[in-house]
């Protein structure tokens, strides 16, 4: 059966044997339910996937997949899993040399296969690597997860994300945010893929350290709980080193309500009407049929570090 006509059935049960092209894809355990107090099912998560496909998989193409697997639904016990002993043989593998010498077989993200795949089991999130394979150790965006601390609105997690996007405008780049699909906004800078981790790790870390001191009231890079003043947004930058990832646009979150990592226009965090919740598998597929996609220029952007860089260090 066709994977159009198999999941756009109102009711998923049981297995299916889709038709990709010329590959068949297992799906198994539709009607298992992975959201208890939503009743959303695996099946509704897979048919999320496949209708977002062509949105989401700009952002996960040619890069590692780190999955983070639920596969008794949000409720249950998560992992981790980087290593990919076993996959189907058309589907991309890469083999990675890490830190400590050992190699580790990631799966290859942008195609609509491996998408269903990953989520058949049970990997509701979408987490790829900063850089593609073909140019491993040169990432082409930087990220700033903005999490907010006891006490702190959804608010103030935009009031300090354009504080995080004006300092980075200040030094001549551009920016643009996504709800984290939990309480947060990811703030991601395009890159041309000609750094490496350490040049931008270093630079993130600057900004997060110029944004906490200019705003100490309400941004922090402090990373002990215990230390951290009650309403401060944590300005978390650590994510951009090699093999760290970040949830992709338009990923799945295991939250209440199936929540949605959502790309935002600026004007919508500058107005400060929406809130993540308002962003889920039911809602937001009717939101690109009538926003687009405000995050396409992550893609496009090819932006340098080198005059940031000096700007930043003379502030």
């Amino acid at each position: 059966m066709s994977a159009a006509k198999a999941l756009e059935a109102r009711e998923l049960k049981g297995d299916l044997t889709i038709k990709l092209g010329r590959r068949l894809i297992q799906l198994t355990h539709l009607d298992k339910i992975y959201w208890p107090d939503d009743g959303y099912t695996k099946g509704d998560l897979l048919r999320y996937y496949f209708k977002v496909s062509k949105y989401i998989l700009p952002y996960l193409r040619d890069r590692p997949l780190i999955l983070k697997r639920y596969p008794d639904g949000i409720e249950g016990e998560s992992f981790h899993q980087h290593d990919v002993d076993e996959a189907p043989e058309d589907l991309r593998l890469v083999s990675i040399e890490m830190g400590d010498g050992h190699k580790v077989d990631y799966l290859v993200g942008g195609d609509l296969a491996t998408l269903l795949y990953t989520a058949n089991l049970g990997a509701i999130e979408c987490h790829p690597w900063h850089s593609r394979i073909d140019n491993l150790d040169r990432p082409d965006w930087i990220v700033f997860d903005l999490d907010p601390g006891e006490g702190a609105t959804f608010d103030r997690v935009c009031e300090v994300a354009l504080k995080v996007r004006d300092l980075l405008e200040s030094v001549g780049l551009a920016s643009y945010a996504k709800t984290s699909g939990s309480r947060g906004i990811h703030v991601f800078v395009p890159l041309r893929a000609e750094h490496d981790y350490d040049q931008a790790a270093r630079f993130a870390a600057r900004i997060a350290s110029a944004v906490a001191r200019e705003n100490p009231a309400i941004a922090t890079v402090e990373r002990t709980l215990q230390r951290r003043r009650a309403g401060q947004i944590y300005v978390d930058h650590l994510q951009n080193a090699r093999g760290k990832s970040i949830v992709a646009p338009y990923s799945v979150r295991p939250r209440p309500g199936a929540t949605v990592s959502t790309p935002l226009e600026w004007q919508e965090v500058i107005d400060r009407k929406i809130g993540p919740q308002d962003f889920t598998i039911e809602t937001v597929l009717q939101r690109i049929s009538e926003k687009g996609d405000p995050f396409k220029p992550v893609l496009r952007q090819k932006q340098r570090l080198r005059q940031a860089i000096k700007k930043i260090g003379s502030m």
